[in-house]
């Protein structure tokens, strides 16, 4: 098969004298197609089908010419007839005589201007029929519009003018119109399309089946034509599949075969020798002129092969050279060829060529490999030997041969093993190391050599049956080993005393944990006294209020002069009276919220308020006492203030705060009051010019019942001591935070910030709340129960 396609590809090219290329013999006996029966296999079908075509093109154009013909006669026909019908009625309204429709019609239908068979309508206004022609008795009386799907079209005002479209009765027709001068009546001309188009369709059929039979009678001779030539196909078939075959097989082995015409100087290739060196490939055949370049220069030439076999010194060829490829590479390829003689006594070389680059280059990384790993295994620091499978040395480095004290013709690649092993330094001391250690198939020895260095050989098997030899100097782990010993005994000794200090620290932890028991017990003692003391507060404040509210009553009747006049010293006790009362009455409502508070039964609600407001009410009240001690209150406050809070909470912080301001303040002092919105929180901060608080005091500062300053300033202004501390609970409580700044002669100042919102709030931490408020679950919603406080009220 391969020397058929050898052949059947090969072509002659004749002398400058210019004759045509020719195939071989062998080409021609082996049945291959020439150019022109492929072209007559192709062009001969399309042509009669192309006939066929042109032949259908040009009878459907002429039927549809005839058909466009027939219809345009009969409109013409039809406009004739209504143009007649038009010009009669028009003569008789121009007249004035007396219109008889039925003359007209009998008439039109004497006359040969009516087509046979055109139907004549008469319709009154309502269109009924009141006659026709040809006459037909069962549609006298009845609508035209029921035999028209869509009378619209000859109901137009210019519907006289026109030649319509429509469908009648089932089909289409073609439709003229012409109005009566009298009563609103119609005469409708209507041609069906069957009538006028009897004579197209006689003739189309008549086309058609001529049509039909010489496209048959072509279709016939052109199947006795592909039956013919299927088995040249056939044949051609067989030939191209071998051909693929080859090709590919070629291709992917990467190789190409070659024709090199000595005497002419002409070279064929096959596909795959164009792919190997990146060519478009070609049908022809190649110049030598073209094939020299392309070898490397170094490589040799064609020329001496080529004088080679003219005198009859080369009989076959094999050898490898180098050709460039289109991108400028070069690619080594290996040659194989035979010289053959044809029968006009041409002399071919013919033969393969294989791209041998991969095994070249996989050569030279194979030599680079064994090179490298024969440098690492010189220059590593162990001992190597290896064997292969039949004992004998593969390789073996120079430290080896020094530790065993072998020359390099003792270890020569080839060399028994046995023989080396005999011939080798032998160790003063072996230790074999046990093989639950090691992996399967591997053996170590502790070996002490006569320079007093250890070794530990390990001997293992490789993959393809030899065994290597690798060992590793240990002298320091074996000085280490010892070194060990010793220290082992000392280490067993620290453990001693360690554990005697366990034993000791484990004693004290039972003793610690008693303690922390005792602790916990004095804890909840603690606690519940604290519990108990709120209670008792809570209880006492509301006992007090109810004999301390009928005190103030009466003391205050007195004071009013009520029931009549009093003396002046028993008028002072009175007001002196009134104003204890007050003051305890003050100090019992701020004890029963402080224990309110710290019981964990404040109940705060959540609403939108105006901030800025309260704080101008706040002020409006505290101003009389401002105005009394002659204070200049300075508010600096927005217009509007909108947030999320408790609004008796944070009127009582403000007006505390306030308050605490101007009762400290000195006489004829500032007072100054500052509200500003800061990110998402509201900032409020007053400043006094009092006499300031020790710095050792503010850390108490805030505490129930404490109270900062002189002796002399705790006179002048009496209180609990419990104003600071309430509201630094209700601003923690909201998640806000309260600071206070001051120094001894210049004043205090007092900044609080609250979050705008419940969520703000929320993100807050209440870590200036004293730790009795640890039962409040969120900064605005504390679950309490008021009803003791309403009823005390």
């Amino acid at each position: 098969m391969l020397e058929r396609l050898m052949s059947a590809r090969r072509f002659r090219r004749t002398d400058d004298a210019g004759s045509s290329l020719q195939r071989d013999d062998l080409s021609k006996g082996a049945g291959e197609e020439t150019p022109e029966l492929l072209l007559s296999r192709k062009v001969v079908p399309t042509l009669v089908l192309m006939f066929l075509l042109t032949l259908a093109a040009a009878r459907l154009t002429m039927t549809l010419g005839d058909r466009s013909f027939h219809a345009e006669d009969a409109e013409r026909d039809l406009a004739t007839v209504s143009a007649y019908l038009n010009a009669k009625i028009k003569l008789v309204e121009a007249s004035a005589s007396d219109f008889d429709g039925k003359s007209l019609v009998d008439e039109l239908a004497a006359s040969d201007l009516l087509p046979d068979d055109v139907i004549l309508f008469v319709t009154d206004r309502d269109g009924m029929i009141v006659t026709m022609v040809p006459p037909q008795a069962d549609k006298i009386g009845t609508s035209i519009y029921d035999l028209i799907d869509d009378p619209r079209d000859l109901m137009g005002l210019d519907a006289a003018e026109k030649i319509h479209d429509l469908d009648f009765m089932g089909g289409n027709a073609i439709a003229s119109t012409a109005d009566l001068p009298v009563d609103g009546g119609r005469i409708d001309l209507i041609w069906p399309e069957a009538s006028y188009l009897a004579d197209w369709r006689r003739q189309t059929a008549i086309s058609v089946s001529l049509f039909v039979l010489t496209g048959a009678i072509l279709l016939l001779v052109l199947k006795a034509y592909f039956r013919q030539s299927r088995r040249a196909e056939d044949f051609s078939a067989l030939f191209t599949e071998a051909h693929e075959r080859i090709d590919i097989a070629l291709s992917r082995g990467k190789c190409g075969l070659w024709d090199w015409d000595i005497g002419r100087g002409q070279m064929y290739w096959s596909r795959s020798m164009y792919e190997i060196l990146g060519m478009e490939a070609t049908d022809g055949v190649m110049p030598f002129a073209d094939v020299s370049p392309l070898l490397h220069p170094d490589d040799g030439g064609l020329f001496e092969i080529a004088r080679g076999v003219a005198e009859g010194d080369l009989d076959h060829l094999d050898r490898i050279f180098r050709m460039r490829r289109v991108d400028g590479e070069y690619v080594w390829i290996r040659g194989r060829a035979n010289v053959t003689h044809g029968k006009d006594g041409d002399i071919h070389l013919i033969g393969i060529a294989v791209d041998v680059s991969e095994h070249r280059e996989l050569a030279r990384r194979t030599d680079e490999a064994n090179h490298r790993l024969q440098n690492t295994i010189e220059t590593i620091s162990e001992t190597f030997l290896l064997s292969d499978r039949d004992g004998k040395v593969v390789i073996c480095n120079s430290i080896y041969r020094k530790t065993f004290g072998l020359d390099e013709a003792d270890v020569v690649p080839g060399t028994p093993v046995d023989k080396v092993l005999r011939k080798a330094r032998r160790p003063i001391r072996s230790i074999t190391l046990a093989q639950d250690e090691r992996p399967a198939g591997e053996s170590a020895v502790e070996a002490q050599m006569p320079d007093g260095r250890w070794l530990l050989i390990s001997e293992r098997r490789t993959t393809d049956g030899g065994t290597v030899w690798i060992g590793t100097d240990i002298t320091q782990i074996k000085h280490h080993k010892t070194l060990t010993k010793d220290s082992r005994q000392k280490l067993l000794a620290t453990i001693a005393e360690l554990e005697e200090a366990t034993d000791d620290a484990e004693r004290k932890a039972a003793q610690l944990s008693d303690l922390n028991l005792r602790y916990a017990a004095q804890r909840e003692r603690a606690e519940s006294a604290s519990r108990a003391k709120t209670a008792f507060l809570a209880n006492m404040s509301h006992e007090l209020r109810t004999p301390l509210n009928a005190i103030l009553g009466f003391s205050d009747i007195i004071r009013q002069r009520t029931f009549g006049e009093i003396g002046e010293k028993y008028g002072e006790y009175v007001d002196d009276i009134f104003m204890s009362g007050t003051h305890l009455l003050t100090m019992i409502d701020d004890v029963l919220q402080m224990a309110t508070i710290e019981s964990g039964r404040l109940e705060l609600f959540a609403e939108e308020i105006e901030l800025s407001a309260i704080v101008r009410e706040s002020a409006a009240m505290i101003e009389p006492l401002a105005r009394k001690k002659h204070i200049a209150l300075s508010i600096e406050t927005p217009d509007r203030l909108t947030m999320i809070s408790d609004r008796r909470a944070t009127s009582q912080v403000v007006l505390n705060l306030l308050s605490n301001a101007v009762k400290f303040a000195a006489e004829g002092g500032t007072v100054k009051l500052r509200l500003r919105q800061v990110g998402g929180s509201a900032t409020l901060s007053i400043a006094d010019d009092g006499p300031g608080i020790p710095k050792p005091a503010l850390a108490s500062l805030g505490m129930p019942f404490a109270q900062a300053g002189s002796e002399l300033v705790r006179s002048k202004c009496r209180g609990t001591g419990l104003g600071l501390a309430i509201s630094m609970a209700l601003v923690s409580l909201h998640g806000g935070r309260m600071r206070i700044g001051s120094r001894l002669g210049d004043g205090t100042i007092v900044s609080l910030k609250l979050p705008m919102t419940a969520e703000n709030g929320r993100r807050h931490d209440a870590g200036g709340c004293d730790a009795r408020l640890a039962p409040v679950s969120s900064p605005l919603r504390v679950r309490a129960e008021r009803t003791a406080d309403r009823a005390a009220a």
